[in-house]
């Protein structure tokens, strides 16, 4: 597609209007505007934007091509319009600048706006947010993940249920051809377009295990991505979320009820493990967190535009019905699985076991662009329904492993009973956190990071979860110390 002054100038002030309504703090037009447009000498470094107050000049190697009068501050239309046309000036000079798609032109504006705002606003491409969107809601395939290895394409996960899993296709396998076309040079990317396509359409997968090829036909469907994979540990339901969609809350849900039924009146308790995992769509946090909270507060997020004021609740009876619940968290599980790591804790239904959890405590919301871009701004920070902010120093587990001085657990009793004593004092800290001084801020936030992995290959927070369920003495033990520092009183937000 051919660059379009007309189109860019509306992608520009949709982008913009969005920006300034939007974001956390206010922010200024004009330098949003002057820095976007300097992200164009990251594709020629020849190019020139210079602000001389009352107008915006454009030049390539000290050639001026256009001195553009500056619109009021506030004019979003209006400076849409000159950066459109500061845009087509510098095409005309840069044989770069010229041949770039639109994509990458605007691509490179809108990531030099945003790089003063805050590390989580960002643009995502056209591509990129197709992506997104599928990744959120679902879109029509066979459903497998896939993976590249030196030029190799394999089959990373086959979703329960799915196409793939029903055509006979097998994790580890690696894919050869698509309909008889050989994928040689193809990476994973457009192996998985190649997949999709409309619901009912067909699709010959041929892959090679051992050598030897198979082909198998699978009818696409609407898929959404596994995020919940399950396994019993003996008494114990063990439940891994890798990341939050649309169907994460029913997955898990339904999963639960099958190892209840699975396991038998001898389940002696949950485990949801939300380590590495980065987040998703707030509101597939607040439905995960309802599935396990009777009633109370689960977040409250506040920013700068009215409509960033919320208070999420709990409305759900417990699907769980008060069985004991251990969350996994550490220094990789952030934003979505913070919020449901910290509503658990708080509401007193779950110990939380690992390291401290990263700390983004901020909620973006997404701006459609006409060219089906998206802007990801970052609009309301986070707060637990205990008050405390998620935002720098993280949710704090109720253990942290990387105290555990007995990685073996053969005296798990006294184990647990040392961390229970730690975790109220740590925990009441962190409530406080923002009160403190910044040499105790910053010692808190040298506390509780993640116990580096075993050379044994043994997972000690999983470890420990299943023997505190196994001895419900210790989790119990472990339960009151997390609850009794989250009804420690703390500053209201």
């Amino acid at each position: 597609m051919a660059f379009n002054r007309d189109d860019a100038a509306e992608v520009f002030s949709a982008g913009f209007e969005g920006i300034t309504s939007f974001y956390l703090e206010e922010t200024d037009l004009p330098s949003l505007a002057v820095a976007g447009l300097s992200g164009l000498k990251t594709l020629d470094d020849a190019i020139t934007v210079t602000d001389r107050g009352e107008l915006i000049v454009i030049g390539r190697n000290g050639h001026e091509v256009a001195a553009l009068s500056v619109p009021d501050a506030d004019d979003v239309a209006r400076w849409s319009m000159l950066m459109a046309a500061a845009v087509d000036s510098g095409r005309q000079l840069s044989p770069t600048l010229r041949e770039a798609p639109p994509e990458i032109l605007y691509d490179a504006i809108f990531k030099a706006a945003l790089q003063d705002l805050d590390r989580f606003s960002r643009y995502t491409t056209a591509t990129a947010a197709n992506r997104n969107r599928a990744h959120r809601r679902g879109y029509s395939g066979i459903g497998i993940l896939l993976f590249e290895n030196h030029g190799t394409i394999y089959i990373e996960e086959v979703y329960e249920d799915g196409p793939a899993a029903q055509s006979g296709l097998h994790v580890g396998d690696s894919i050869v051809a698509i309909d008889g076309e050989t994928v040689d040079g193809l990476d994973a990317v457009a192996v998985s377009d190649l997949l999709r396509g409309p619901s009912g359409s067909e699709v010959r997968v041929t892959t090679s295990s051992d050598e030897i090829h198979r082909t198998a036909v699978a009818t696409r469907a609407p898929v959404i991505e596994q995020t919940v994979f399950s396994s019993g540990k003996g008494d114990t339901a063990y439940f891994e979320i890798r990341s939050f969609n649309e169907d994460t809350a029913a997955s898990l849900s339904r999963k639960v009820g099958q190892m209840a039924a699975k396991i038998g009146p001898s389940m002696n308790g949950i485990i949801l493990d939300f380590r590495n995992n980065r987040g998703g769509v707030l509101r597939d946090a607040i439905s995960i967190a309802d599935l396990f909270i009777d009633n109370g507060r689960i977040l409250l997020t506040k920013g700068r535009h009215p409509r960033s004021v919320k208070e999420f609740k709990a409305h759900n009876p417990d699907i769980a019905v008060g069985m004991p619940l251990i969350v996994l968290i550490n220094h990789d599980s952030a934003s979505a699985s913070e919020v449901v790591a910290g509503a658990l804790q708080d509401s007193g239904r779950a110990v939380l076991i690992g390291g401290r959890t990263y700390g983004k405590g901020t909620v973006q919301m997404i701006v459609h662009l006409p060219n089906e871009g998206e802007l990801i701004i970052t609009w309301a920070r986070m707060y637990t329904p205990s008050g405390y902010p998620i935002g720098p120093f993280g949710v704090y587990p109720t253990i942290c492993t990387d105290e555990i001085k007995d990685p073996s657990l053969q005296h798990v009793a006294g184990t647990a009973r040392t961390a229970a004593i730690r975790a109220r004092e740590l925990l009441r800290l962190r409530r406080i956190a923002q009160d403190l001084d910044d040499s105790i801020q910053e010692a808190l936030l040298g506390r509780c990071g993640d116990r580096a992995p075993a050379t044994d290959g043994n997972d000690l927070d999983l470890a420990l979860a299943l023997k505190l369920l196994g001895q419900r003495s210790l989790f119990d033990r472990a339960f009151e110390a997390s609850l009794i520092a989250s009804q420690w009183p703390s500053k209201a937000q």
